[in-house]
């Protein structure tokens, strides 16, 4: 054969590679109650295939711890926003009251009433207009 004929891959290899599966050795007699006890104690990480998945672990544990200051981020974020809003509603009533309190003590006849305690009495005279001529 020469240097540019093809290699055929084995295929038993190839099979292997394809069902690749990690698996962490158990004792044969294992059943749900070992197997707690096996995660509970801690034993499960002495074991060859355990430090395999370590960095898996931990990044689902970071997923984990993410998700849940997201969560409290959320909630917090929305209390804030109802107070907030209560506070808004709140202020937009104290501006109407006194917005129409204003119009109310601007009127001519409170600004007469007004005035009148201090000795000052409305005009009767109607005001007069002065038209000044330019010489342009």
């Amino acid at each position: 054969m020469g240097k540019n004929s093809l290699k055929v891959p084995d295929i038993k290899k190839v099979k292997e590679k394809r069902n690749f599966r990690l698996r962490i050795p158990m004792p044969k007699d294992s059943n749900a109650g070992n197997l707690m006890d096996i995660i509970l104690n801690g034993t499960f990480l002495t074991r060859k295939g355990a430090l395999k998945l370590l960095p898996l672990l931990l990044f689902i544990s970071l997923l984990g711890i993410i998700y849940i200051a997201n969560n409290y981020w959320a909630i917090k974020s929305f209390r804030e926003i109802s107070k907030l809003k209560g506070e808004l509603k709140e202020l937009r009533f104290e501006h109407i009251t006194t917005k129409s309190e204003f119009m109310y003590s601007s009127k001519q006849s409170e600004v007469a009433r007004k005035l009148d305690s201090l000795g000052i009495k409305e005009s009767t005279v109607p005001p007069q207009k002065f038209i000044i001529k330019s010489n342009n």
